[in-house]
């Protein structure tokens, strides 16, 4: 089982290969959740910094939207906020977080930090002038600005073997004198990162679970010469069919009529199990779908809408997503959570590419009522 730490790991987005689909998706997911916890504090700062009490920060690039891609492709290299000024102008900032400032360098991509005219070397770039990088230490809760210009000025052209790419590393002693103290609002942003990437890995645990489960009921085909059924007219029997192509690497000709098939097999009373599971295969079907027509799409709408309203209807006052009293509460919470993870997947992918009258994700866990307080829950939880 996975242990449970606030550590950020950022992923390599163009390595997919090594990881499944979900697993690419959780990875990117904890860059998506820092991005948006951090744009309104990074807004505040800016009001203040600029004395621009009309401006206005946003997600920018190809992945304003998405935290993630469709299988096969990657997010674009297009910094991470785009910020409006009253007056009509506009600036562009990347984001970096670093877990501690106990490092003798801390490094960022050329590509990030200038542009390669013509015929140039990589050594000889010119720094952007349209953006600025806007830097948070988390050990320390201290933040920093800084131009393209000053990192090539104080920072060395190295190799960075993390990244197996080219970089400008800036030596601690530069650049921690450049930091300035976050107090307790960035602490409280920092905190709230911190809860959600717990959520992201327990909930991730349900699928090694699941696995354990149809292993255990495979294995008694042959100990004790059982038969294993499978019943497609059933959620259950869906579900299994679902997970062992997802398993095998397979998919079926039609996933779109599997698709709405599927959506006929929610309950708005269905236990927590059973909507994780349901969520595993509409997730499944539904990235497996080039396109969605209007009636499929409406019908979509609707399900995603009652999933929501499912999940937030049994948030308890502890933190804790449960309402079946013969179930343990700490897994039918992991796998309401597990549920609220692909349900905005879905949606924020539907919103993006077919165009789904709802309103995008704002932060990410959204769905659960208090996210900060399950995760306290969990953490708990998992500790007695």
């Amino acid at each position: 089982m996975t242990t449970y730490s606030p550590k950020m790991v950022y992923a390599q987005s163009s390595d997919m290969r090594s990881r499944t689909y979900l697993e690419y998706r959780r990875d990117m997911k904890r860059k998506g959740i820092a991005e948006l916890e951090f744009l309104p504090y990074l807004e505040g700062l800016l009001k203040e910094r600029r004395g621009d009490s009309g401006l206005s920060v946003s997600k920018h690039g190809g992945d304003a939207l998405l935290w993630f891609m469709r299988a096969g492709g990657s997010p674009t290299q297009a910094p991470d906020y785009l910020a409006r000024l009253s007056s009509g102008g506009r600036f562009l900032y990347e984001f970096q977080l670093a877990e501690t400032g106990g490092l003798n360098f801390f490094d960022f991509k050329v590509s990030k930090v200038g542009r390669k005219p013509r015929g140039a070397s990589e050594r000889n770039r010119q720094p952007h002038t349209d953006r600025e990088f806007f830097y948070v230490i988390k050990d320390q809760s201290e933040y920093a600005f800084f131009t393209p210009e000053w990192i090539m000025d104080n920072g060395e052209y190295g190799f960075v073997s993390a990244w197996r790419s080219w970089a400008y590393r800036v030596s601690a002693d530069a650049f921690l004198d450049q930091f300035e103290s976050g107090g307790a609002d960035l602490r409280s942003v920092i905190q709230g990162v911190d809860n959600k990437n717990v959520l992201l890995e327990f909930q991730h645990d349900f699928l090694a679970l699941e696995s354990q489960k149809l292993a255990k009921r495979l294995q008694q085909v042959v100990d004790d010469e059982t038969i294993f059924r499978i019943v497609p007219r059933t959620l259950e029997g869906f579900y299994q069919v679902c997970y062992l192509l997802d398993r095998l690497g397979k998919e079926p000709d039609a996933p779109g009529v599997w698709l709405v098939y599927l959506l006929t097999f929610f309950r708005d009373d269905m236990r927590s199990i059973d909507l994780a599971r349901f969520m595993y295969a509409l997730d499944f079907l539904y990235f497996k779908c080039a396109d969605i027509r209007q009636n499929e799409m409406r019908v979509l709408k609707e399900r995603v809408s009652q999933v929501s309203d499912l999940i937030r209807a049994r948030a308890n006052s502890d933190g804790s997503l449960a309402s079946d009293p013969r179930e343990a509460p700490l897994e039918e919470t992991r796998q309401l959570v597990f549920a609220a993870n692909l349900l905005e997947d879905i949606r924020q992918d539907a919103v993006v590419s077919f165009g789904m009258e709802l309103p995008p994700i704002g932060k990410i866990f959204e769905t659960i009522p208090n996210a900060d307080l399950t995760a306290d829950y969990v953490r708990d939880a998992l500790r007695r």
